[in-house]
This record gives structure tokens, sequence and C-alpha cells, in this order.
């Protein structure tokens, strides 16, 4: 068992936890996410990471769509140009499009980047969120703002 704290943490309900601790199996599954309420707490074997960790998901294109109308949010245009034909979208190409995204709309952070990304996605396109072993750590983002920049990636942890 592993355990990981960073600056913040993406959980399974799409919620950002400043200061979130993930406890993971060895393979890299999620076995707990712990809200530390902003007060990072000591654990025994706690590793501290400067970003924001998040789980392995893929979305998987379901039959039919849970919505079939258009979205009023600013940014539908660009999801759905991005995953136009596709079955999977991995987390690699989420962050991608939401670098994008940011790039198009500043005023947007990260957590409404995301949730915004993963709504779209599940409630309109037809996809739906399947996690898979391995965690991740968002690096190279603007923290104190909580905005994507450029030279953001991903960076395998587990």
């Amino acid at each position: 068992m592993k355990k990981f704290a960073a600056n913040y943490l993406l959980n399974d309900q799409g919620n950002f936890l400043k200061n979130g601790i993930l406890v993971a199996g060895n393979d890299g599954t999620v076995l707990e996410y712990i809200d530390s309420g902003d007060h990072l707490i000591e654990i025994s074997g706690l590793s501290f990471l400067n970003g924001i960790l998040m789980a392995n998901c893929t979305f998987v294109k379901r039959e039919i769509p849970i919505q079939q109308f258009g979205s009023n949010s600013p940014s539908s245009a660009l999801v759905l140009e991005a995953v136009e034909g596709l079955d999977k979208f991995s987390i690699h190409s989420l962050i991608e499009l939401a670098k994008d995204i940011q790039e198009h709309f500043p005023e947007m952070n990260i957590p409404e980047i995301m949730n915004e990304i993963t709504l779209i996605l599940t409630s309109q396109v037809g996809f739906a969120k399947e996690y898979k072993p391995g965690i991740f750590l968002l690096v190279g983002a603007d923290l104190p703002r909580l905005r994507f920049v450029s030279k953001a990636r991903l960076k395998k942890i587990l």
C-alpha cells in the first residue's frame, strides 16, 4: 500500500481536495481518498508531492448518450470537436484538451474545466468514465491560481 498527498487531489467524485491524501494498492488502484480539510495530517509512509494527484481513467463510448441536447457551456464546442469519432479518450488527452480550453477561456480554473469536460463527455457524448490502475501527478500548472499553463503535464507516479 502506498500513500500520497499533494497540493490538490482530484477524487472520483470530481472534487478538488486541498492537501488531500490518496491511498493506493501496490498496483496503482485507488483504495481511499482522504479529505484532510486543508490540514494535512501525518500518516506513516506518506509522500508529499507538488502538483495535483489524480487516478488513471479512460472515457469509453457507450451506445447512447444520456442526453441528446447541446450544452450552454462555453467550451462545449471544443470538447465535442476533440472527441468526434473517438471510442476512447485517455487521461493524457483529457489534460491536453483542458489546456486548450484554458487557452480559450482564461477565466476558468482547473476544477471548472475538468468538471465541465467530464460532464459533457458523460452526459452529452455518451462516454463512461472507467478507472484503471495508475496514479498521475499534474505538474507545471499554476497552482496558486489553479490554472493550466502550456508546460503542464502528467507524470506517472504509480
